[in-house]
C-alpha cells in the first residue's frame, strides 16, 4: 500500500471519527465505541486492502450476521441499547437452537426489557408443539409484570382451540393470602377456583367467578316449561312410591302437548337450574327428591303434600348433570303429576 493510500485511509478514518462523535448525544454512543468502531474499520481495511466507505449518510448502518456467544451485546447507559427500523421485511431476526437460551434476552433493571411500538408491535411464534411465542418473566415473587400491553385494546388474543391459558397459582385463594393486588386481576388458586379482584389491597376484595364444585354466573329467561307429567310428552303419567323418572330440562315443551318448541332453552354445560315444581293431583300424602340426573339417593325432599287433590308449588334450584338432566324420586304412600318450570340458569 501506497504513502498516498495510507494518508487517504487515514482521513477517512478520521472523517468517520468525527461523524460517530457528532452522533453520540441522539445515538448514546460513547468516545469508546466510536474509537473501537473506527478501529473496526481500519483493521479490516489493513487487512483487505483499501476499504471503501459508502457514502449513504452519518447515519446508515450496515446489515450483517453476527455469530457467538453471545453474539450480539448492546449497552446503554440511557437511550435505547438497540433501534431497528425495516421499511420492509424485518428489522431484527435472531433464532437459536439452545433449549436453555432465549434468541433474545433484553433485561432492564428500572423499565421495560423490551418495547414493541407499530401496528403490531411484538411478535411472538411458537414453531413446534409445547413452545411459547413470548415469554415475560417479572424478576420478583409478589410484585412486577411479566408483560404489559396498552391501547384501545390492550391485548387481543386468537386461539385455533384455547382462547386464553391461565396457570394455577401455587397459593390458596387470593383472600386468604397477604399479597398485594390491584382492582381488575383475575387469579386462578391451586384448587382450579377463578377469582376476580373487586377492590385493590392486600389481599383487596374478592369475588369466586367459578369453581369446581361452583356454577358461574346466573342467566335469568322468560319462563318456559321443561316437563309436565300430563302431558303425551315425554314420559307421561303420575308419579308413585318409590318410582325414579329420569328427565331432561333442556328444552322448553308445549304447555298443552308437551312437543318441543325450543331445544337448547337451557344451553349445554348449564349446572343448574331455578325452578318451580309443582305437584297436582295428588293421591295421599308424600313427597318428591329432585336430584342430579343419576342421583337415586334420598336425603332431602324438593317438595312434599300431605293428602289428595291439593296442587302445592315450590321455588327451588336443581343441579344438572352433564346431560342437562335431573332425576326425580317418589317417596311416602302416595303419588302425583308434576310439573317443572325453568327460571334461568347457571352457567
Amino acid at each position: 500500500m501506497s504513502e498516498n493510500e495510507l494518508d487517504a485511509l487515514r482521513q477517512e478514518i478520521a472523517q468517520l471519527r468525527n461523524e460517530l462523535h457528532e452522533l453520540q448525544p441522539a445515538t448514546a454512543i460513547s468516545r469508546r465505541h466510536a474509537l473501537r468502531s473506527a478501529g473496526v474499520v481500519a483493521a479490516g481495511a489493513l487487512a483487505g486492502g483499501i476499504a471503501t466507505i459508502a457514502s449513504a449518510g452519518p447515519a446508515a448502518a450496515a446489515s450483517g450476521n453476527f455469530t457467538g456467544d453471545p453474539a450480539v451485546t448492546a449497552d446503554a447507559t440511557t437511550g435505547t441499547g438497540i433501534a431497528a427500523t425495516s421499511v420492509s421485511g424485518s428489522a431484527i431476526t435472531a433464532s437459536t437452537s439452545s433449549q436453555a437460551d432465549a434468541a433474545i434476552a433484553a433485561t432492564n433493571p428500572n423499565w421495560f426489557g423490551v418495547a414493541g411500538t407499530g401496528t403490531i408491535g411484538v411478535v411472538g411464534t411458537a414453531t413446534s408443539a409445547g413452545t411459547t411465542g413470548v415469554s415475560g418473566i417479572a424478576d420478583g415473587t409478589v410484585s412486577g409484570n411479566g408483560g404489559m400491553f396498552s391501547g384501545p385494546n390492550g391485548i387481543s388474543i386468537n386461539g385455533s382451540s384455547v382462547t386464553i391459558q391461565m396457570q394455577s397459582a401455587s397459593s390458596g385463594a387470593p383472600p386468604s393470602t397477604q399479597n398485594a393486588y390491584t382492582r381488575g386481576a383475575l387469579v386462578v388458586d391451586n384448587a382450579g377456583a377463578l377469582w376476580y379482584c373487586v377492590t385493590s389491597g392486600t389481599p383487596g376484595t374478592w369475588r369466586q367467578l367459578s369453581g369446581a364444585t361452583t356454577a358461574g354466573a346466573y342467566h335469568p329467561v322468560t319462563p318456559g316449561r321443561v316437563y309436565d307429567s300430563r302431558r303425551p310428552q315425554p314420559s307421561p303419567g303420575p308419579i308413585s312410591s318409590g318410582g325414579i323418572r329420569l328427565l331432561s330440562v333442556a328444552a322448553q315443551r308445549n304447555i298443552n302437548t308437551g312437543a318441543v318448541t325450543n331445544a337448547n332453552f337451557i344451553p349445554a354445560n348449564a349446572t343448574a337450574v331455578f325452578a318451580n315444581v309443582a305437584v297436582v293431583n295428588t293421591v295421599n300424602s308424600g313427597y318428591l327428591t329432585i336430584n342430579p340426573g343419576g342421583v337415586t339417593t334420598v336425603s332431602a325432599s324438593t317438595i312434599n303434600w300431605g293428602t289428595s287433590d291439593q296442587t302445592q308449588s315450590n321455588g327451588v334450584s336443581l343441579t344438572l348433570d352433564n346431560a342437562r338432566q335431573v332425576t326425580v324420586i317418589a317417596g311416602g304412600p302416595g303419588a302425583t303429576d308434576f310439573l317443572i318450570d325453568v327460571f334461568g340458569y347457571w352457567l
